[in-house]
């Protein structure tokens, strides 16, 4: 049987369930009614900072404990997630069932509205993106591409800031409280939301409150009045007069984000300024119903005030979501006794890309201060590497639920899973353009445990606005959306985005099963392919729904080879296959029927998944 994540656009096949989907009880319909990122230097595959249960040391994420000593799992037939079905007295339960589209709103799709902007000094749309420049992008582009967003499974979008800003990226607050008029200010904000609401989807905004810009209201006040602003609390001057321009970066008077002039940052141990971000939290969930925030950069706002942020927002909305952007793995902040409901799993995308770039060495991305490095695994590698991530969190929250540790981390299916962003070089870029490679991390994201996320152009195979020949990091991984070239779209990668959104939306096993791993062995060897990984979502009880078998191939060139796979189905059962890429025909009916053993016997082709769930009726 041949099947592989890399078949042209025309041969790609998503076969219709032979049988009726059961209906389930979901919440997944919403309610009616910077400057470039960093983080510490760490090899993100092995990062081991810690959030902390403890209030005692609240600056620092140093501090913040340790997370469970465990034994990575990498056996056949091990469990290393267990399945989390929906819980309906979980207001939030409806993330785990999240399809995730990032938009960085200043480079999806510009004004719709043909309104002359000569005036404005904007970049054309498309020209190569620089670090300070505009091109104007426009919320209500975004709301005109809704059904594009939509054909591709997404059933959330995700923003970076909105707020007004004189930074494109709008990581320099100037005021929390308004939407910049440039992307079309609260009318147009409010009717995105509204829009997505009414599709069914739902809204998370970033969030960034570690620090304003130095146009925020309150900082300007200090600069005006120094000493006597009522303000001056609010900031850490560390002497008098403040100066905040022409002063050089390490010179600068004033605590400020990464010793950036432009970043000022806010003193959290001020009344004032807790109070305020609180109330931020609370209006824009009670003022534009949005569903969630991504909380940028929390680790220097200390622990506890997360805690109380979440509790604040859903006093408006018992199911919003707080997502952390936190590197690394940290069980304790996440969860009902954690910080956070969620977070961005970067050490899922640092395993999957060593993982499908097959044995070579990635092109390194430098756009979080030399900090996403990745690492080439074979299957025992990344099955080693990707329990320890899974199984932190999978033991947090399974003691926690027996009194273990004391604190409720959250299971495994709320983390969000990603592999590139605006803060990183594009995966196309650190692939070295290899689209098949793409594809089947594409494959391996809606496969896992966890809402995928996908920044905005990874279905169309952006790469970067260098290419392959000039740097994959900020400000090209910022690219404009290429609506003005449609005809250099990755037709092929755009079918593929389609058919595995679909797929994880209708198949509740990826959305909700455990997983385990799976024995794999070449039929002449009797050896395990080290470039082919095998996994199950699984239900314990039948009544939950279907299990699922996942199979990746990351050998490069030359197929896997006949290989015989214990599926875990039990007998003579027939298997219908979800996504593939060859002729139905190809299939073959005898290599779908599961041996006496449970097993059956595939020959993949390079580069190459397969998702494979029993046949019914």
């Amino acid at each position: 049987m041949i099947v592989s994540a890399a078949a042209s656009a025309a041969r790609l096949h998503v076969a219709p369930r032979s049988r009726p989907t059961r209906a389930r009880t979901t919440t997944t319909g919403p309610r009616t009614t910077r400057a470039r990122r960093r983080a510490p230097a760490k090899n993100l595959a092995r990062d081991v900072s810690r959030f902390s249960s403890s209030e005692t040391e609240e600056r620092k994420y140093s501090s913040y404990g340790d997370a469970p000593d465990v034994e990575p799992i990498t056996r056949a037939n091990q469990t290393v997630v267990t399945p989390s079905p929906t819980d309906p007295n979980c207001a939030s339960d409806w993330w785990k069932d999240a399809v995730v589209y990032q938009i960085f709103p200043d480079r999806f799709a510009p004004d719709p509205s043909g309104e002359d902007k000569s005036w404005m000094n904007l970049d054309a749309w498309g020209a190569p993106p620089q670090i300070r420049s505009f091109q104007g992008g426009h919320l209500r582009g975004i709301t005109q591409n809704l059904d594009h967003i939509q054909s591709l499974g997404v059933n959330c979008l995700y923003l970076t800031p909105v707020f007004l800003s004189t930074a494109n990226h709008r990581y320099h607050p100037s005021d929390f409280l308004k939407v910049d008029p440039m992307l079309g200010g609260e009318d147009a904000f409010r009717e995105l939301v509204d829009e997505c609401h009414a599709r069914g989807m739902r809204f998370v905004l970033d969030g960034v409150f570690n620090h304003t810009g130095r146009g925020h209201w309150a900082f300007t006040s200090l600069l005006d009045a120094q000493e006597q602003s009522p303000y001056r609390d609010w900031f850490l001057p560390k002497s008098f007069p403040v100066r905040a321009y022409d002063v050089e970066r390490y010179h600068v008077n004033y605590e400020c984000w990464w010793d950036l002039p432009d970043l000022p940052k806010l003193n959290f141990d001020n009344a004032g300024v807790r109070q305020h971000v609180l109330d931020i939290g609370r209006y824009w969930v009670k003022e534009f119903n949005i569903d969630g925030w991504r909380l940028d950069y929390p680790i220097e706002i200390p622990p506890a005030f997360w805690k109380e942020y979440r509790a604040v927002c859903r006093e408006e909305a018992p199911h919003v979501v707080t997502v952390g952007e936190l590197f690394g793995i940290n069980p304790q902040a996440v969860g009902e006794g954690g910080h956070f409901d969620s977070l961005m799993n970067y050490s899922f995308g640092t395993c999957a890309l060593g993982f499908v770039g097959g044995g070579v060495e990635l092109r390194q991305d430098d756009a979080i201060g030399g900090d996403y490095q990745v690492i080439p695994l074979d299957a025992d590698g990344f099955r080693a590497e990707y329990s320890r991530v899974c199984g932190a969190y999978q033991s947090a929250h399974a003691d926690s639920r027996d009194g273990g540790l004391g604190f409720g981390s959250a299971h495994p299916s709320m983390l969000m899973n990603l592999f590139d962003s605006h803060d990183t070089a594009r995966a196309m870029w650190m692939l070295g353009g290899d689209g098949k490679a793409l594809r089947l991390l594409i494959l391996m994201m809606a496969c896992a445990p966890g809402p995928p996320m996908m920044y905005q152009g990874t279905e169309v195979g952006q790469i970067g606005a260098l290419g392959l020949e000039g740097s994959g990091r900020d400000p090209h991984n910022r690219e404009a959306f290429p609506w003005h070239k449609k005809d250099e779209w990755d037709a092929e990668t755009l079918s593929f985005v389609r058919a595995t959104g679909r797929m994880r939306n209708d198949t509740y096993a990826l959305r909700r099963g455990g997983l385990r791993w799976r024995d794999a062995r070449g039929v002449a060897s009797g050896d395990p392919n080290p470039a082919l990984i095998v996994w199950e979502r699984f239900f314990d009880d039948a009544t939950d729904g279907d299990d699922a078998l996942c199979v990746f191939h990351a050998g490069r060139g030359n197929p896997s080879g006949p290989t015989t796979v214990d599926t875990g189905f039990g007998p003579c059962v027939k298997l219908f296959a979800l996504i593939h890429s060859g002729e139905r025909a190809a299939l073959g009916e005898d290599a779908l029927v599961t041996d006496a053993d449970g097993r059956i016997t595939i020959d993949m082709d390079a580069q190459s998944g397969l998702v494979l769930v029993p046949a019914r009726g």
